[in-house]
């Protein structure tokens, strides 16, 4: 896996507004700092699902931020270091 790959996993058929709300947000924040990414339907694909939950350090949360494959953390995070310009850094981008 590319390691710069930013992805969001959350679900396509999230129940609950705050899910989608929040992966609308995580979309802005990343789109408004011209960092490509793609989005995983942990919904949609049960072996992403599985992926997702090894790698999450136990994380129940939608939607997930993963770089590379691995996993950086939640809207919360992603909303702070946007505050502080700090995005690339929280997801591990810069060098």
């Amino acid at each position: 896996m590319e390691k710069s790959k930013v992805e969001i996993y959350g679900s396509s058929v999230a129940g609950n507004i705050f899910v989608k709300k929040n992966q609308e947000s995580i979309e802005f924040i990343l789109k408004a700092n011209k960092i490509d990414f793609s989005f995983v339907d942990v919904a949609a694909d049960d072996d992403q699902l599985k992926y997702m939950k090894r790698k999450n350090r136990g994380e129940k949360e939608l939607p997930q931020i993963f770089v590379g494959g691995e996993y950086k953390g939640l809207l919360k995070g992603l909303e702070e270091a946007n505050e502080f310009k700090e995005v690339k850094k929280f997801l591990g981008l810069e060098k």
